[in-house]
């Protein structure tokens, strides 16, 4: 009896707590005094954005500053910053023309100051200065863009074109916060097509479209059914149960490459694609599992040839084709996955071979390390595109 009154009082007591702060919930310090507006402002027009600097007024309850401003198509926008900065960023500005900003001190009530109401122009948005710079070539089965972000903003590049209801629709999408890079689009035909790109940003701001007409260079993916190992002396041993087979069976998650014990970093396998192609892309696929950990390749050369050595040794019969080094797209520590990861992971990692590409019969898949920087290397499947034509 004595424990189901004492289990009866606590539950009552935990009730008449939570009752209690439900209560007392919102400011702790409640009053009606507005605080004095913010004083001395000056104005730093920015890309896309101003700082407004200010001296705050003298009062100790006193909680943030607010900036407020009005978008073109409506929207309102307010930025927060701590009562203990000197300058608020407002940003996601579109355009160059004017806007006003009003500026607000808040106190712990929730009271805000009279506005303090500033006119500022931006300068040219991130999003015009990279579409101005955008640069389109023809790329096999599509095309490659190559950009410059010299303020490393977190942007979106849009890449339409013709879908398969004749839609001017996007076809690819690259998110980047880098400096300069390039990406390619794929799996298209070659014959003249009209590509149209654009930028935006991450509040929605839209660049005008790049228009474009391009023949994407013609790729086909390479029959898997003809490709066959090729052992040479100099080859690294297979272990484990792997074998070169495993890369060629079309499945991502079941028959795999492994070497051996026996081999040492750098090493290498050599293989026979059964034709005479120009290579465009090869792409490797991770062991399910172990994306971007263990014996997985990381750094990696592709050499081809058309008569190899056999011998073994790398001499004037084989011939660099690309170098690559696989990159995890979060920047997560080993055996943390964002979904970007595992997306990247699922669609294999993969070489863009240059358009000077001689056309070859034999492929050296050689590692130079592996995600663990251990002595093994072991994956799952190799798919490669060219033109044997």
């Amino acid at each position: 009896m004595k424990k189901c009154i004492c289990y009866y009082s606590l539950v009552c007591f935990l009730l008449v707590t939570v009752a209690c702060k439900r209560e007392v919930a919102g400011p702790a310090v409640k009053d009606d005094r507005i605080p004095e507006p913010l004083r001395d402002v000056t104005i730093e027009n920015l890309n896309g954005a101003v700082r407004i600097s200010y001296e705050l007024p003298d009062d100790a309850d006193l909680l943030y500053v607010k900036a407020r401003y009005t978008t073109r198509q409506g929207t309102v926008r307010e930025t927060k910053v701590s009562r203990y900065n000197r300058s608020i960023l407002v940003d996601g500005f579109g355009d160059t023309s004017d806007y006003k900003v009003s500026l607000y001190a808040v106190d712990k009530s929730e009271n805000s100051s009279p506005a303090v109401d500033v006119t500022v122009r931006p300068l040219e948005p991130p999003i015009w200065i990279v579409r101005r710079q955008l640069k389109l070539v023809p790329d096999f089965g599509g095309i490659n863009v190559k950009y410059t972000n010299p303020g490393e903003q977190d942007l979106a590049i849009v890449v339409l074109a013709n879908d398969s209801l004749g839609r001017f629709a996007p076809q690819a999408t690259k998110y980047t916060n880098l400096k300069t890079g390039d990406f390619s689009t794929r799996n298209m035909p070659d014959v003249p097509t009209k590509f149209g790109v654009y930028v935006r940003d991450r509040w929605g701001n839209i660049s005008d479209t790049l228009i474009t007409q391009l023949t994407p260079l013609f790729e086909a993916l390479l029959d898997r059914t003809k490709m066959k190992g090729l052992t040479l002396p100099s080859d690294a041993p297979l272990g484990y149960g792997g074998s070169i087979a495993g890369l060629f069976d079309g499945n991502t998650t079941s028959g795999f490459y492994h070497s051996g014990d026996a081999a040492r970093m750098p090493q290498w396998f050599t293989y026979d694609m059964g034709v005479t192609a120009k290579l465009s892309r090869l792409a490797w696929f991770m062991r399910p599992g172990f994306y971007y950990t263990l014996h997985n390749p990381r750094e990696v050369e592709i050499w081809g040839s058309n008569n190899p050595s056999p011998g073994g040794s790398f001499d004037d019969s084989w011939t660099l084709l690309a170098t690559a080094t696989q990159t995890k797209p979060s920047g997560l520590p080993e055996g943390q996955l964002s979904q970007a990861d595992i997306d990247a992971a699922l669609a294999g990692y993969t070489v863009v071979f240059p358009l000077n590409t001689p056309k070859v019969r034999y492929i050296r898949f050689k590692t130079l390390k592996n995600w663990s920087n251990g002595t093994y290397v072991n994956f799952y499947e190799i798919m490669m595109w060219g033109d044997t034509k």
